[in-house]
């Protein structure tokens, strides 16, 4: 695991510590002496130093400033990040996890909980607890944390544009301890669905049976490329590549999409629904 002090250091992390150590030897300062003007420990900046550990934005950005090494410490810190994020994302998640990053489009379908890339930090937590309860408290952090990092490419310059259709079922499906937890949910759904770059679509109840309660499944359009889908299974996920399956899944979003509500009327059935939710 990158990160991970008991396991060989990761060449991501060996990169910028090397990096780090020669700005600073270069300047001619201790890491005491870094450490005590960016405020943090010299055992922390020896820990990066030498790969062991995956430091904060903030010691990055600080020591990028006052070593002047013009971001590059930030943008291997941002490659490092990333492939931290990949490797606790289970497997057979990591080619989707690598669409996601690439496309300009996404679109998804989910009749029985939110999108991940729409999760609260507190509501991927108890998704997570309840998909494993014996997990120990930093198991399920790593997974929180790579779940909400892979969020990051929503608030990027020239984000991709995400399209989700949920079952109406999703809002008021309690999921964690709080009302609470589920109130701050649809109020970061409603928050986020008028950003402009991501569409939230309800799919009332009454429209009753449809072709899509096969399952959850989500269409990734990445330039350059053919479009390809992913569908979830009980165990695993799955990249569909196959022209003619791809085409079968869209033709089930467009027609889950007809039957949807539009943005506006949805995102006030999001906050109607969060209003729901009191103790």
């Amino acid at each position: 695991m990158i990160g991970d002090q008991s396991r060989t250091p990761h060449p991501t992390l060996v990169s910028l510590g090397r990096e780090l150590r020669i700005a600073r030897e270069s300047r001619g300062i201790t890491q005491q002496d870094l450490g005590a003007e960016i405020h943090f420990s010299d055992s922390q900046i020896s820990a990066v130093e030498t790969g062991r550990r995956l430091p904060s934005d903030a010691l990055i950005r600080r020591a990028d400033e006052t070593l002047g090494t013009a971001g590059l410490l930030i943008r291997l810190l941002e490659t490092a990040q990333a492939t931290a994020t990949r490797e606790t994302l289970p497997e057979w998640f990591r080619p989707w996890a690598d669409i996601e990053q690439a496309a300009t489009t996404l679109r998804s379908y989910q009749p029985l909980v939110l999108d991940g890339l729409l999760q609260t930090p507190a509501y991927a937590h108890a998704m997570f607890k309840t998909g494993d309860p014996a997990a120990d408290k930093d198991t399920l952090q790593r997974a929180v944390t790579a779940r909400i990092d892979r969020q990051q490419i929503l608030s990027r310059p020239n984000p991709p544009r995400l399209i989700t259709i949920l079952e109406e079922a999703v809002l008021y499906r309690p999921v964690g301890a709080t009302p609470e937890l589920m109130r701050h949910q649809l109020d970061h759904l409603a928050t986020v669905g008028r950003t402009g770059t991501i569409e939230i679509h309800i799919l009332r109840t009454e429209v009753g049976t449809h072709r899509g309660l096969a399952g959850a499944f989500a269409l990734a359009t990445v330039p350059g490329h053919p479009e390809v889908a992913y569908i979830d299974t009980q165990l695993s996920g799955l990249v569909i590549e196959a022209t003619t399956d791809v085409d079968a899944i869209r033709h089930i979003w467009e027609g889950l999409l007809g039957e949807a509500l539009p943005q506006r009327q949805s995102l006030k059935l999001i906050q109607e629904a969060s209003e729901s939710w009191t103790t």
